[in-house]
């Protein structure tokens, strides 16, 4: 989705919870690449002439919709106290909830949430539109130009150890005919329902874990163009039942996607698809490994969202995580980097061991550009930073090899990354690196 679609300005009044008698006017304004800010004509903090102030959490009233506005903080203030009146103050929100305003002195929450996951779609790839167009004599025998078949494709639903539901949903919309065409589209989106009501916090964490697998599946960034909460008390009472209204969620997300074709992929370009992975029941089978290993996957998914980062800094991150996957793996605390990384490779299997050639050899450059960089030794003055991304990259998938295998990922999908042309001018790199040690 493009970004300028994804922006708004709401226009309203504002308000601290405990001072819902103290309303400012001002503008709420967002866009995926700075995140949110309110501009008040006014000021919400009691204490005149403040230039850093501090909200945990502020109420809003605009365009007719309830905003809930979570850990924010004073960017701008003027004013003078000597000049009482004409004040204007800034305010970034971390966190922006829109439909709803939260009243409990915990954290917001709720029972289910549903990210729209950019080739969320094409990586499942079961489709449900496919168009038939007849011969030029059938035409001409009264056949029609073309026949679209349409069939609703059936869910996809799995349970997790914690009673948490999972469900990967076929969508088929139109859109409204223009007086010379008319369009189906299809599309699959994904929702997690919780037992409880749960911090919203924690849902993201299971929204990150699936949006962490479509991105190594498909080798881009699965970017989140849409969140929305669902909470059991919001919504409108229709007769005897209640009809939930959605929450809207916005926030800066770090994870962007900045292939040269947003939102475009086909299925050849992926390492591995949704039947690759034993469908629903591997994409379960992920997500029980990433809750044991999710602060380490996180960390070496951050080193490829984040935009910016020095080779080093992806090198030292992935070599730590593999370090911590390790430990967390054998339980044992003790365990160092040498005998995390032999535990993975092994793990790992063959493929790695194709990747990289010779795994011993590879351990030790590894271990060695890790202790340079950790430790600032300065050992390797002349090493260009190519080498040391070459070696980051091979950190990367030996964590996801790893991952897969605790995962108990089919062969098909270790064959459909091997087999990646990606891999194959990945592998030469990386033995030329080990060789020159």
């Amino acid at each position: 989705m493009p970004d300028s679609l994804r922006s708004f300005e709401a226009e309203g009044l504002w308000w601290l919870p405990d001072h819902e008698d103290q309303k400012v006017a001002g503008i709420l304004s967002f866009s995926p690449d700075s995140g949110s800010e309110l501009r008040l004509i006014g000021t919400l903090s009691s204490a005149r002439g403040s230039h850093d102030a501090i909200y945990e959490r502020i109420h809003g009233l605009a365009d007719g919709k309830q905003f809930h506005l979570e850990d924010c903080y004073q960017k701008n203030y003027k004013g003078s106290l000597f000049a009482p009146g004409g004040e204007t103050e800034t305010v970034y929100a971390h966190q922006v909830f829109r439909g709803v305003q939260y009243t409990e002195p915990d954290e917001p929450n709720a029972d289910r949430v549903t990210p729209k996951l950019r080739y969320l779609t094409q990586w499942v790839g079961h489709r449900g539109i496919s168009i038939e167009h007849p011969s030029l004599q059938e035409q001409e025998a009264g056949m029609p130009f073309a026949s679209l078949r349409v069939h609703k494709q059936p869910d996809h639903f799995t349970k997790l150890s914690d009673d948490t539901s999972f469900k990967i949903q076929h969508n088929i919309s139109s859109t409204p005919h223009t007086g010379t065409e008319q369009a189906l589209c299809e599309s699959y989106s994904c929702s997690f329902e919780f037992p409880k009501l749960t911090s919203t916090s924690l849902a993201i964490e299971y929204v990150s874990d699936v949006q962490d697998l479509v991105s190594i599946a498909t080798g881009r960034v699965a970017e989140c163009d849409e969140l929305t909460f669902w909470h059991p008390d919001v919504g409108l009472d229709v007769g005897a039942s209640r009809n939930r209204t959605p929450i809207s969620f916005f926030t800066e997300w770090i994870p962007r996607d900045t292939s040269k074709k947003p939102g475009n992929i086909q299925a050849s370009e992926m390492f591995f698809t949704f039947d690759d992975l034993g469908g629903i029941d591997g994409v379960r089978n992920w997500l029980e490994t990433a809750n044991r290993h999710r602060t380490t996957l996180g960390r070496v998914m951050a080193s490829r969202y984040r935009k910016g980062l020095f080779v080093e800094d992806r090198l030292f991150h992935r070599a730590s995580a593999i370090e911590a996957f390790a430990r967390t793996r054998i339980n044992n605390k003790a365990v160092k980097l040498p005998g995390a990384l032999k535990h993975c490779r092994e793990l790992a299997g063959d493929e790695f061991s194709t990747l990289v050639g010779d795994p011993e050899a590879w351990s030790v450059v590894a271990k060695s550009n890790r202790d340079d960089i950790g430790h600032h030794l300065g050992k390797r003055p002349n090493q260009s930073g190519s080498a040391k991304h070459f070696l980051g990259e091979s950190l990367y998938w030996l964590f996801v090899l790893c991952m897969l295998r605790d995962a108990g990922a089919p062969k098909a999908a270790f064959e459909r990354i091997k087999s990646h042309p990606e891999w194959a001018w990945l592998g030469p790199r990386v033995q030329a690196v080990v060789q020159a040690g």
